[in-house]
């Protein structure tokens, strides 16, 4: 995942900020004892809401305390003690970025393909690692990438048919391990965050896609002048709008034992704000982004 989603702050309760921080943080805290500080550079936010939401399902209770930042020993920070949400996030996370640099090494370019080049053979043994430790999430991500190659290799395939392995392996990995009607919310929430943040990714990148000739869903958009670029923005605000209408949807089913108001931050104003902060480039400001892009 790329960045996209991530807590609204200005929106957020003080002690949700950093509980939250603290599920980040604990992530962390499990890629390196996991996989060598090397896999920290990789942790983004995106894999939080995946730790927040496994969390937040759970018949069992967390319990939080401080430690000190190993990289900055003057701060403390809030460490969760499930460590075992946090180890199978931290298995999904690795296996993820190896298929993201896989998909780099071919796809784009000549930097793009050093960079990944560079930090391959390190990932791979990670890879390998956390391919025998979570089987289940090697399996769905694997498939994934097999079907966003055969999607690709289409003649201009939908936006729909694009989005949907990695949406899928998002999916599993949020539901992996529950049952019944929580198994179908949070792999409802997981598939639509996916979706959301492929769409929004797409979007992102279109302009560099053209110029470079990566595969982009998208490329058959006008956005040669103004009125196009809106229009482009117009018609993925409705998408990222109806995607993220059905996340929310499968949260309200969802039976929640803690971080309710944190999950709901990030699947309604935080998803909104990384949208408008995208799709404000194309200059199609609305009212709602002026509420929600905050630097």
């Amino acid at each position: 995942m790329l960045g996209y989603v991530r807590a609204y702050k200005p929106d957020m309760k003080m002690k949700d900020y950093e509980l939250y921080r603290g599920i980040y943080c604990s992530l962390c805290r499990a890629l390196g004892r996991n996989y060598t500080p090397v896999a920290q550079l990789f942790l983004s936010y995106d894999f939080t809401l995946a730790c927040i939401l496994r969390l937040a399902a759970a018949e069992s209770g967390c319990s939080f305390s401080q430690k000190r930042c190993p990289y900055n020993p003057a701060k403390k920070c809030m460490i969760c003690g499930s460590k075992e949400v946090f180890d199978l996030c931290s298995h999904a996370l690795i296996i993820t970025v190896y298929y993201k640099i896989l998909d780099n090494l071919h796809d784009k370019g000549f930097f793009s393909k050093l960079a990944a080049a560079l930090v391959f053979p390190a990932v791979a043994l990670m890879h390998k690692k956390a391919a025998k430790r979570a089987p289940e999430i090697e399996a769905a991500v694997s498939e994934a990438m097999k079907k966003q190659a055969e999607t690709e290799a289409k003649q201009n395939p939908s936006i729909d048919e694009a989005a949907h392995p990695s949406a899928e392996a998002l999916g599993k990995v949020f539901a992996l391990g529950f049952d019944g009607e929580k198994h179908g919310a949070l792999y409802s929430i997981g598939y639509m965050t996916g979706r959301f943040v492929y769409i929004l990714d797409a979007a992102d990148d279109l302009e560099s896609d053209v110029k470079k000739g990566g595969f982009n869903p998208f490329k058959g958009e006008d956005i040669s002048d103004e009125n196009g670029r809106k229009a482009f923005a117009d018609r993925v605000r409705g998408m990222l709008n109806l995607t993220q209408s059905e996340a929310l949807e499968a949260f309200d089913t969802l039976d929640l034992k803690r971080f309710f108001d944190m999950t709901e931050n990030i699947l309604l104003e935080g998803l909104t704000n990384c949208a408008e902060k995208v799709l404000a480039k194309y200059g199609n400001e609305t009212e709602k982004s002026k509420q929600y892009v905050v630097e």
